[in-house]
């Protein structure tokens, strides 16, 4: 995950504003002013952000996968971090419940899956291919990423939707095909 946008962007205030109003009526006390990560699904794919945005509101998608291992690691469990939507706008708050460093080979299977990108098979192929993009685009040699290189896998659960993506939530979406599945 790469952060894209400010804490202390108005769009991102806004957001954390009214995520902090709703989750208060639920007894939920959010440092507004905080979200430990901004981040795109799908590195720079605005259709691809969508969909996983998509996916992860339905709850759905409910991990993702990090590479590399940002350093030093900013977030925890109980942490809270806003996940952009394909337009690089506030989508979804996200509340991290796990994270482990492990080889990417070491992945485990019900980790991979709930990733929501198809088999096993197809989630670690997809990586590849999408690490492998990003190296390239970064003019990084394309061979950096391995079955031996750790990544961070991270578990989520939304905790809060933007208004206008609430009503969407029960369409499922359509991922496009692109050349990193991510």
């Amino acid at each position: 995950m790469t952060s894209t946008l400010s804490s202390t962007h108005p769009d991102i205030i806004e957001f954390m504003s009214l995520a902090s109003a709703e989750l208060a009526s639920g007894n939920i006390l959010l440092d507004a002013s905080q979200p430990k990560d901004i981040f795109q699904f799908g590195g720079t794919s605005s259709q691809l952000a969508d969909a996983r945005l998509q996916l992860a509101i339905q709850g759905r998608k409910t991990a993702t996968t990090s590479w590399p291992v940002p350093e030093p690691l900013h977030w925890g469990v109980g942490d809270y971090s806003v996940i952009l939507d394909g337009s690089r706008r506030p989508g979804a708050l996200m509340k991290t419940t796990e994270l482990k460093i492990c080889k990417f080979k070491d992945v485990a299977d019900d980790f991979a899956l709930a990733e929501a990108e198809g088999s096993v098979d197809e989630y670690k192929q997809g990586h590849r291919d999408f690490y492998a993009e990003q190296r390239r685009r970064e003019g990084k040699p394309r061979d950096e990423f391995s079955d031996e290189s750790e990544v961070l896998c991270e578990r989520f659960v939304v905790v809060f939707v933007r208004q206008d993506l609430r009503q969407d939530a029960n369409r499922v979406p359509k991922p496009p095909a692109t050349e990193g599945q991510l």
